[in-house]
């Protein structure tokens, strides 16, 4: 199809980290990151298909088949879809932590199918682009599809996941002066685990509770209402339970609240926690006696200080 001809025989392109589960939002409310992320190469071959030349940042936990990595399975399935007649060669360069609640996977998923649109001469939509991204992070998700990771890593922005079968990413305006304080203590929750410890079945307090914060954030991210985002940001469902595999939660949680942060919660399935700051300034003032207040725990912490991304992908490079 013409549609779908080459324009260039390289890209080099950066997918960002997420924030996914957003307070009470579970499954359903994400926002991408300024940073950290990944960077994703393709090259163009005459050989059909994928192949990985090179993966760094990973510590050797990554596989080098295609057919088993996030990014290269993302890429395939989207080259299958507009029936390419070229192959490629892959490198990926990650520059965030496994295992994280940051959106690892979906940031490689990401990175893969829009690096292979960054070489067509007529681009797909998001909306083309976002099953195969889902298809490439289901490698590491064990099947389990939620687009509050990849919706917002490719859309950018504040979206709400409203649905996977039919598609269906609502985008939304956030005040751009929101700051973001990202923790990411050095300690392990794999998803499956922090899954497996969800009820099956909620109460009808808790299932109220939980759509009323819900609709009341979107609404203070909408309206630019911090007070009301920060009295929406409560999960009654998983966050309680997930709370528990994090050692510093409470501590953490105790801390920031009085030092000036909207909100305090989990970041998808944990380690990862985040705040939102109304003022930059009050962060800026903040980030030092918070690494102070983390160097007297005994668990290895990163800190990130960033903003929304509402671009989403970028294009680093094309030739």
């Amino acid at each position: 199809m013409d549609s779908y001809l080459l324009k260039y025989k390289y890209a080099k392109v950066f997918a960002p980290a997420s924030v996914s589960n957003v307070g009470p939002g579970f499954d359903v409310l994400g926002f991408a990151l300024e940073e950290p992320g990944d960077y994703i190469e393709v090259k163009v071959t005459d050989k059909p298909g994928v192949s990985i030349k090179k993966i760094t940042g990973d510590g050797g936990k990554l596989s080098h088949d295609a057919e088993r990595n996030t990014a290269s399975f993302a890429a395939l399935s989207f080259m299958n879809f507009i029936k390419a007649d070229f192959g490629i060669e892959m490198t990926i360069n990650k520059r965030m932590p496994f295992a994280s609640g940051l959106g690892s996977s979906a940031a490689s998923a990401v990175g893969g199918v829009f690096a292979v649109n960054a070489l067509l001469q007529n681009k797909l939509p998001n909306e083309e682009l976002i099953m195969h991204a889902l298809e490439g992070e289901k490698i590491a998700s064990g099947n389990s599809l939620h687009a509050d990771n990849v919706g917002p890593a490719l859309y950018g922005g504040f979206v709400i996941a409203r649905s996977i079968f039919p598609i269906d990413i609502i985008k939304i305006p956030f005040p751009e002066e929101l700051a973001c304080l990202i923790v990411y203590p050095h300690i392990e929750i794999k998803t499956e685990e922090a899954r497996r410890i969800l009820p099956d079945m909620v109460t009808r307090t808790n299932a109220v509770k939980q759509s009323a914060h819900a609709a009341s954030l979107i609404a203070g991210i909408m309206l630019k209402d911090y007070r009301l985002m920060g009295r929406s940001m409560t999960d009654f469902i998983a966050e309680p339970l997930r709370a528990k595999l994090i050692p510093m939660y409470n501590d953490l949680k105790s801390f920031l609240l009085q030092y000036g942060a909207v909100s305090f919660n989990i970041s998808g399935s944990g380690p990862t926690m985040f705040s939102f700051f109304d003022n930059p300034e009050v962060l800026k003032d903040t980030a030092p006696k918070l690494r102070k207040f983390l160097k007297q725990m005994s668990i290895e912490t990163d800190v990130y200080i960033t903003k929304v991304n509402n671009q989403g992908p970028k294009i680093i490079q094309v030739k």
